[in-house]
């Protein structure tokens, strides 16, 4: 980024210019819930840990979303738990530079223009929760920033960050979206601790699937 953002809020409105004007004009989702502990508070679920603002959340594909796109698990979820990935804005750090990073160290591809790297297609839009905790007595401001990108043809997935406690892959067709969206919303059915995390990340899910079906049908008129 050329800008002087102070980069410390979850929407930061010179780096959403910055996005929007080097992507277009995006959409911008605001919500705001209620949750409770253990979510943001306890192990595994504090998503604003160490000054984190934000999130990036890449949806990576080979060639067609329709076809496939990336699906993550770590060692800690409950079984058979899979979503796309994403990963936490550090403190002072830009939107896109946490998404350079953290392709890096998820999947050990580098992102750039060269057939072997990985490219960057779309910025898809943003998700601006304010999340109400009840054991906090305060709100706590978060964003989930989610990019459209392209896996190379022949690439292997190489986890470099063994702290991100990675567990497995799994390829599925975007409009199965949807049902993902579905199984994190019920999570609490099968794990109740998790309920919170699972609605939390349903969203974005949702709307990614949403966004990625408005790229997929051809504009009228």
């Amino acid at each position: 980024m050329t800008n002087h953002a102070p980069l410390s809020v979850a929407v930061e409105p010179a780096e959403w210019a910055v996005l929007t004007a080097k992507w277009g004009a995006r959409p911008l989702v605001e919500l705001a819930s209620a949750v409770d502990h253990p979510f943001l508070s306890g192990e595994h679920q504090e998503l604003v840990r160490n000054g984190r603002r934000a999130e990036i959340c890449y949806v990576m594909h080979g060639g067609d979303p329709a076809q496939g796109v990336l699906l993550q698990s770590k060692r800690y979820y409950p079984d058979d738990c899979y979503r796309l990935p994403t990963g936490g804005v550090n403190s002072g750090e830009a939107i896109e530079e946490t998404l350079v990073r953290e392709i890096y160290e998820e999947t050990g591809l580098t992102v750039g223009m060269a057939a072997t790297e990985v490219r960057v297609e779309a910025f898809l839009g943003a998700v601006h929760y304010r999340l109400f905790h009840r054991l906090w007595g305060r709100t706590a401001d978060f964003a989930t920033y989610a990019f459209l990108v392209r896996m190379p043809a022949g690439a292997e997935l190489d986890p470099q960050d063994e702290e991100e406690q990675l567990a497995g892959w799994r390829w599925l067709p975007a409009p199965e979206l949807v049902h993902i969206a579905g199984a994190l919303d019920s999570l609490h059915l099968r794990a109740a601790e998790w309920g919170d995390w699972g609605r939390f990340r349903a969203i974005a899910h949702q709307q990614v699937h949403q966004w990625l079906a408005a790229r997929a049908t051809p504009a009228s008129g």
